[in-house]
Formats: structure tokens, sequence, C-alpha cells
């Protein structure tokens, strides 16, 4: 943060005082070079954690860090912790975005409808709504949970018997979550005639 970095470790010096220093290098993790030693703590005797916050890390694609306590019995080091220097940015959490699946079924009463949800980083609530027809005016009266806090992409496939008495029958999803709330496009079919989409 703001151009110094900060480790944390844990030191147990065996009741014998014990100096430990931060060792710096260039990685990969295999080459075991270590250029810089930065002081952290000195004749220290109690057993808990240590750290320390420092500017003094090379700008170089991957760096290489680990403590080493040394006391009279000899030195021990941490394993190294490498990481590159110019830390990828995390996207910020979004508004969903859901797409209806032109593919449905309607069998023995029961219809389903399915629709590709990505919920942009932020646990997200979808619903299904349905409502009557036509195309051109269709409302969404009736809602049935699809998913809850879902975190990852998905394809949600949704059954339901509850389905307007109309000759035409209206679907979309909504999703729905900290950032904002978005619906697929609606998709309308006739209630009749056809027992699966084409």
């Amino acid at each position: 943060m703001g151009g110094r970095w900060t480790f944390t470790g844990r030191v147990d010096p065996a009741d014998d005082p014990t100096d430990v220093v931060l060792e710096v290098g260039p990685g990969p993790a295999n080459l075991r070079r270590f250029d810089a030693r930065l002081p952290v703590a000195r004749a220290l005797l109690t057993a808990g954690p240590v750290a320390i916050t420092t500017a003094d890390i090379p700008d170089i694609d991957e760096i290489c860090v680990r403590f080493t306590a040394t006391n009279r019995s000899g030195s021990s080091s941490s394993s190294p912790l490498c990481f590159p220097h110019d830390l990828p940015t995390i996207a910020p959490p979004g508004a969903p975005t859901v797409e209806i699946d032109e593919r449905w079924a309607a069998t023995a009463g029961e219809w389903t409808f399915s629709a590709r949800v990505d919920p942009e980083g932020s646990p997200t609530d979808v619903v299904m709504e349905l409502g009557p027809g036509p195309a051109s005016a269709g409302t969404f009266d009736t809602r049935v949970p699809a998913a809850q806090d879902m975190t990852e992409p998905a394809k949600l496939t949704i059954s339901t018997r509850d389905i307007p008495d109309s000759d035409e029958i209206c679907v979309r999803f909504t999703a729905t979550n900290a950032v904002g709330a978005a619906s697929s496009e609606p998709m309308c079919v006739s209630s009749s005639g056809a027992t699966t989409s084409p």
C-alpha cells in the first residue's frame, strides 16, 4: 500500500536471544538467491509474531522473501514467498448479467426453462418470472426461485407447473446482487401445441 510492503511471520527463539531478518531477492522460488537482508528484530526472546513494513522491495517481475532467524544454536528460514511486484487489480463487483436459453420443454403440465447467469463477483439471487402474453405486453406475476447467493457463472434450469392460464406464456429470469439487478430478454411461447422448443 502506497509503495510500502508489510510481511508477517512467527518466530520461536527457543529461549535463546535471536535476531530476525527479512531476506529479499529475485524469483523464481527455486533460484534461492536473497540479495538483501532487512532487520526485523534483535535479541528476540519471546515466541510470537514478527512483522516488517518496508519500501525496500525491488521493482522486478518476481520477488521472493523469507524470514531468517539466527541465534547461538544456528539459523532457520521460512519457506520463500514469491509474488509479482505489480499485483493484478481485482475487478470490482458488478451488476449480474442474464441470458435466457431459447430452448424450453413442456411435458405433462411441467414447463422447463433455462438461463445463463454471471454474478459478476457478488452473491446473486435469481428468480424465474412468468406471466400471460401477448409478447408485446407481457406481464410477470409469478416468481419462482431459481438460485440464492450464487457466486460463479452457471446455467440454471428450472421447472414449474405454476403456469398462467393464457394462450401465450412469457418468461424471463431476473438476477439481483448488491450492485444492481438485471433481467433477461422476455421469451413468449404458445401454451398449447408444442411439447418442446424447436
